[in-house]
């Protein structure tokens, strides 16, 4: 039910600028895009068009009353809105409202929510997506709460809230029920919209993966870009469901028996298309392809953004104007999967023979990329950016002789990006491994959800290209210990990412860090222990006379085979080059004990048929995360590369075996005063600044954290006065945040007497050019002295740190990060992430006298974590530093940095932008 022009008692409306922010292009239950935005007075005919096609009990569940029509008074003030008190969103399908989201402020706090739905369109997920958007605007605005009322029929729309993973009170009274929830994320809410995200992320990609029906087209000649399109359609000749349109295509076809059309008027129905026109054809051709009922374009061809040419971002708005996704432009295509071959796994033609030993069928794939020939079938799911890379990573993994499951080449990744690819991918049975070439991340946050989410089942190993590692705040250690908080293992090098998929694909996870080393001579075995010394891990080693042969080498098996150890690596060489097949039996056998091996053999690498675990006998392993036994030991050239390998597989099974704990929700944060100070500061400096001395302290106590009180002062006379005022012993340091440290005399502590002062003021002065004011401040009482930062990172989003101040931390950037929400197990890796912990939990029980506490510390960590994630105008939140003491956490120093600029809100399920 609409409120009266309803606005906060005691308040009048505060307008804001259009929030363009809240404009997006969301996927829907069906992989369908869409598009939100706010609504606007234009929107007036839109609307009522809307409300006269809704069906008389919706319009009756809506407004209490059946209105054919919306009278003009009425249609006027719902499109007039203020973007602050009073909001509403619409979604569009081309240019129709296909529905309505708004709130109106009642109270400081809280605004009634209210939603309608077409009817043509309820139950493709609009609702809840809607929710999520406004619930994202509603929490910018200070708003921590949505009431609603609504008649008991309507279950649709009480199931919207409900279903969200809200805490929902109902009230019932006089016939209406009245809905009542707080909208702060919570672990259910989240873990909902992420559910959901990944639904809607994997129906739009199985389109492309998994089509029914693909159409080929190409455009003149004249393009240049032909000859894309007739590889493809000669590569597809393996499906029967594939139509070539276009004169360039009509030879091709008729010599893969494909079904050839001069222009699409004809086309037959299909859900992926693949295009190789100039770019300047390509806006007409996406609704004629939508119309037959076409999901996902694959565009070969490049030339957008060039001077006459239409833009990657115009492409992209066309392409989510008729519900369409795009890979590309300049993709080097995809491996597809059987039409049925979806979550649940193959149909009843979607599955091939199994690798010897494997327990799961293998996939049936087919190439539909520019490689020729493309790679096997397989248990690895791949994705590339760059197209010339592509066909670099495709050759490697085929000749490493690793199968594919389903492959992605972006391209410039105008559309389809990493994060779709890892959706889709996430439920595959067949599915064991992903490998990336990352050559950025465009949506860092979304990248970290997903990325978690998938690696908690398969792991996922990641090149990260120059172009990212350029970009923003994190630098690449940083960046990667971000990634590896999401369970992304870093490779440095692709043919190093190859051969931790080879790996971690074929083998179970190891239990622990126990190494075996077994090889045909001591001196490789201690050629193996040196190189595992960087690798955290326990060797067990052994050795055999490769004289011996067969016999020799099963007798070390078998007594290696009895030991503890978690997982295996053997070194096989042979004197004069020749390989006994024998040999790599007896070798292979230690697969038989459940655990993991790899090997070294001269002139085998990857997965070789010689080293394919043949002994479809041997007893099945104890229960392991990734499922099935040990197809085949993968080989590598040296014991460098298999060492490197190993080392990315252990520390993913050590992720895997840590607990992520619950999403962190310290109590006591006054969000809303929080966001107040934020506002006010805003208003006095429109271009943004730092909080004052004042506003900062009222800040962090708003967050819960405690400051000790500094004081600026410019003269001896007010030092002196202040320092009797405040108690001595006083502290004296720059007002130069570089300059606060006491190596280089720009902090002074323990002062007791007024001659101490007089000395430390000049010392402090001098250090900051001989004038200007310094802060004076309390002495505190004995701690460690860390830092704890929050900032919105250029590229990544809202990013978290921790260290030990001073050198280890500004000189030797021995810092942890994490990427907000944070769970407790992100915390406590924070803290005891750091090279540094040993010295931190020493000085800790020596200065305190007592077993070191860090839980002070993770609740400082956490606040600080909600803060920059919570508060989109936050641009930095420094406390250097916070001192742990034996009271708690004293902040001594802290900096507040605000900019009007608003990020969109990561929590909310959103396409990214369009790549320019």
């Amino acid at each position: 039910m609409e409120p009266e022009d309803a606005v906060a008692p005691g308040r009048a409306p505060a307008p804001a600028p259009y929030p363009a922010h809240w404009e997006a292009d969301v996927l829907l239950r069906d992989g369908s895009t869409m598009r939100i935005r706010p609504i606007l007075p234009s929107d007036a005919d839109a609307l009522q068009a809307f409300h006269e096609a809704q069906s008389e009990e919706s319009t009756y569940f809506r407004f209490f009353a059946p209105l054919r029509t919306l009278p003009p008074k009425d249609l006027r003030r719902l499109v007039t809105v203020d973007h602050a008190d009073r909001v509403a969103l619409v979604m569009l399908s081309g240019d129709r409202i296909v529905a309505v989201g708004r709130y109106d402020r009642v109270d400081a706090g809280t605004a009634e929510v209210a939603f309608n739905v077409s009817d043509v369109h309820q139950g493709r997920g609009l609702g809840s997506v809607l929710l999520e958007h406004l619930a994202a605007a509603a929490r910018e605005r200070g708003i921590d709460r949505f009431v609603a009322d609504t008649l008991p029929a309507n279950a649709r729309m009480i199931r919207v809230f409900s279903d969200a993973g809200y805490d929902v009170r109902q009230r019932y009274e006089d016939g209406v029920i009245s809905l009542e929830f707080r909208i702060d994320p919570t672990q259910r809410s989240l873990d909902v919209v992420a559910s959901r995200e990944q639904r809607t992320d994997a129906a739009s990609m199985r389109a492309l993966l998994a089509p029914a029906g693909i159409l080929v087209v190409a455009g003149t000649e004249e393009d240049g870009q032909a000859n894309l399109a007739q590889r493809i359609a000669a590569n597809l000749a393996a499906r029967t469901d594939v139509t070539c349109v276009g004169s360039p295509l009509r030879a091709v076809a008729a010599e893969h028996g494909h079904p050839w059309l001069p222009d699409l008027d004809a086309a037959p129905t299909a859900t992926l298309a693949y295009a190789a026109t100039a770019p300047e054809a390509m806006l007409g051709l996406l609704p004629r392809l939508a119309a037959v009922g076409v999901r996902g374009v694959v565009v070969l061809g490049s030339g957008f953004d060039r001077e006459g040419a239409p833009t990657q971002a115009e492409l992209v708005a066309a392409a989510r104007e008729g519900g369409l996704r795009i890979v590309g432009p300049r993709s080097y295509g995809l491996v597809l999967r059987p039409v049925d071959a979806g979550p649940d796994g193959a149909g009843p033609d979607g599955a091939v023979e199994g690798d010897a030993g494997r327990d799961d069928p293998v996939v049936a794939t087919v190439n539909a990329t520019l490689a020729d020939p493309g790679p096997p079938p397989g248990p690895v799911a791949l994705f590339s950016q760059s197209a010339a890379l592509s066909a670099q990573l495709l050759a490697a993994t085929a000749a490493s002789g690793i199968g594919v499951a389903t492959y992605v080449s972006a391209g410039h990744r105008a559309d389809v990006s990493g994060n779709d690819l890892l959706q889709y991918a996430s439920d595959l049975p067949d599915v064991r491994a992903v490998g990336m070439y990352l050559e950025s991340l465009g949506n860092p946050r979304k990248f970290a959800r997903v990325a978690g989410r998938v690696s908690s089942r398969v792991p996922v190993v990641a090149v990260v290209g120059a172009s990212q590692r350029e970009e923003g705040g994190l630098g690449r250690a940083a960046l990667q210990e971000a990634m590896l908080a999401a369970g992304v293992l870093v490779a440095p090098t692709m043919p190093a990412m190859i051969d931790a998929v080879a790996l971690l694909a074929a083998t179970p996870l190891p239990r622990g860090s126990r190494v075996a080393v077994l090889g045909s001579s001591a001196a490789l075995v201690g050629l193996a222990a040196g190189q595992l010394t960087g690798v955290d891990a326990d060797p067990v080693l052994a050795s055999y006379d490769a004289r011996g042969g067969a016999p020799a080498v099963a007798a070390a098996v078998e007594l290696l085979a009895a030991r503890e150890w978690d997982v295996a690596l053997v070194i096989h060489v042979d004197l004069l080059g020749e390989r006994d097949p024998a040999i790599l039996r007896e070798l292979t056998g230690l697969t038989r004990t459940g655990r993991p091996v790899l090997a070294v053999v001269p002139g085998l690498h990857g997965w070789t048929p010689e080293l394919a675990v043949t002994d479809v006998a041997a007893p099945a392993p104890p229960a392991e995360p990734l499922g099935t036994r040990q197809p085949v030991v993968p080989s590598y050239p040296s014991v460098e590369e298999a060492v490197a390998a190993l080392t990315l597989a252990l520390r993913y099974a050590t992720w895997r075996r840590q607990d992520p704990g619950s999403l962190v929700e310290p109590e006591g944060v006054d969000l809303r005063r929080a966001r107040e100070i934020v506002e006010e500061t805003l208003r006095e400096h429109p271009e943004g600044s730092d909080l004052a001395s004042e506003p900062t302290r009222e800040f962090l106590a708003a967050l819960g954290i405690t400051m000790l009180p500094s004081y600026r002062v410019h003269s001896t006379r007010q030092a002196v006065t202040l320092a009797r005022e405040i108690g001595w012993p006083v502290a004296v340091r720059s007002i130069d945040p570089v300059l606060r440290r006491r190596d280089i005399g720009g902090v002074r502590l323990d002062i007791t007497r007024p001659l101490e002062l007089v000395d430390a003021l000049r010392t402090v002065r001098l250090r900051q050019g001989g004038s200007g004011p310094v802060e004076l401040q309390a002495m505190a009482p004995l701690g460690v002295a860390c830092v704890v930062r929050g900032w919105d990172d250029a590229v990544v989003g809202p990013v978290v740190s921790f260290g030990l101040a001073g050198d280890a931390t500004e000189l030797l950037e021995d810092a942890t990060y994490a990427l907000p929400p944070l769970r407790s197990g992100d915390v406590h890796r924070l803290v005891r992430g750091i090279r540094a912990a040993p010295r931190l939990l020493s000085r800790l029980a020596d200065r305190l006298e007592s077993e070191p506490d860090l839980e002070p510390l993770e609740d400082v960590i956490a606040r600080v974590a909600e803060a920059i994630e919570a508060i989109p105008q936050l641009r930095a939140l420094e406390l250097t530093p916070a001192l742990a003491t034996e009271e708690g956490i004293l902040v001594l120093s802290a900096r507040v940095s605000v900019a009007p600029q608003i990020r969109p809100d990561g929590g909310r399920r959103a396409l990214r932008p369009a790549v320019r």
